[in-house]
């Protein structure tokens, strides 16, 4: 499925549209963007279309594009969500080299999580990021997951084998880690004598 609209200072989380697509298979063109994703090859328009239709109905996943000044920059979601124990996968590409180390990835992994744990009945979200990148690392780290682990030479890119470095946030921490304020459930009403 498709997230809903949610508005960050930097980026906009929307559902995709069909228009969509054709931006989006440039950015598998890319080798410097694909480095660290586990899709190196470019899909055709009817492949990344098919794959925008199967997203769209699949009730396990929540899918957005990220919005940065009015134009589509990548992809963010939410993947493989098992209801019964509460968890999901997350995922995020950013296509657009022209907005990399601009505070994208930290912004867009708060608002994807404050929607896991706010609006989803979402315990823990899983993640990871490719060894060597540092700014995926830092992003994950600012929405509060934590490193728990590593599997050693999971994809080969750039000539080398290279470890994935698991990650990990639970809503309780999580919410520890909120302002009070803006985590205040409504109080009832207080009744007159």
């Amino acid at each position: 499925m498709y997230g809903p609209v949610i508005q960050g200072k930097l980026v906009r989380l929307r559902p995709p549209k069909p228009s969509d697509a054709d931006v989006m298979i440039t950015w598998f063109e890319d080798m410097e963007v694909t480095h660290f994703l586990g899709r190196r090859n470019p899909l055709n328009l009817e492949a990344q279309n098919e794959w925008l239709d199967k997203v769209a109905r699949d009730p396990d996943s929540v899918l957005w594009v990220i919005e940065h000044d009015g134009r589509a920059v990548g992809t963010t979601g939410i993947h493989e969500i098992d209801w019964k124990y509460g968890r999901g996968t997350t995922g995020t590409l950013i296509g657009d080299k022209k907005v990399w180390g601009k505070g994208l990835a930290r912004e867009l992994m708060q608002l994807r999580a404050r929607y896991a744990f706010t609006e989803l009945p979402l315990r823990k979200l899983e993640a990871g990021y490719f060894d060597g990148n540092e700014a995926s690392g830092r992003a994950q780290a600012a929405a509060g997951y934590k490193v728990i682990g590593r599997r050693r030479e999971e994809v080969f890119a750039g000539g080398r084998w290279l470890d994935l470095i698991l990650t990990e946030v639970l809503r309780s921490d999580w919410e520890k880690a909120q302002p009070k304020a803006r985590l205040k459930k409504a109080q009832p009403p207080r009744k007159r004598p």
